[in-house]
């Protein structure tokens, strides 16, 4: 039987797979899932504003969704995207809060961009499931908008 530490850390392994569904074009099924469907959740992503309650939280899975609909640049790898590394837990009842690092690598025209970012996620625990509450990455680099800007411009032609 795994520990409520193992549970939270897995739920959140969950969301980060959903999150590499949505970048890599196989649609918000997954994170609609793992995310809990209320008005108090909250998001923000590395390159947006936040969104608050859970219909502005799935309009901007969804518009990331999107954007990485418009990258082609995994189209024939089979590594991730991008993933959570140095994943910690704390466990307070039924919430609980993740924190880690956040590192993605993208193949563009113009050369290799990588993305790390710090992040906080906050699970709630209801009907004995952990989902995803609230989550908030470190903001981007201004290089790094500035190339995924481009990469949509071009995309658009």
């Amino acid at each position: 039987m795994a520990t409520e530490e193992e549970a939270v850390l897995a739920a959140t392994q969950k969301f980060y797979d959903a999150l590499e569904d949505l970048l890599q074009g196989r649609g918000s099924k997954a994170m609609t899932e793992i995310c809990l469907h209320d008005d108090f959740v909250t998001t923000v992503h590395p390159f947006g504003h936040w969104a608050r309650g859970w219909n502005e939280v799935l309009a901007t899975w969804e518009e990331v969704g999107a954007v990485f609909s418009l990258y082609k640049g995994h189209a024939d790898r089979d590594d991730r995207i991008g993933d959570i590394y140095d994943l910690r837990v704390a466990v307070l009842g039924d919430v609980a809060y993740t924190i880690g690092v956040f590192k993605s690598l993208l193949y563009l025209p113009d050369g290799e961009t990588t993305l790390k970012v710090n992040c906080t996620n906050i699970l709630h625990k209801r009907d004995g499931v952990w989902k995803l509450v609230h989550h908030h990455p470190d903001q981007a680099t201004e290089d790094y908008q500035t190339k995924l800007a481009k990469m949509v411009q071009d995309a658009q032609g």
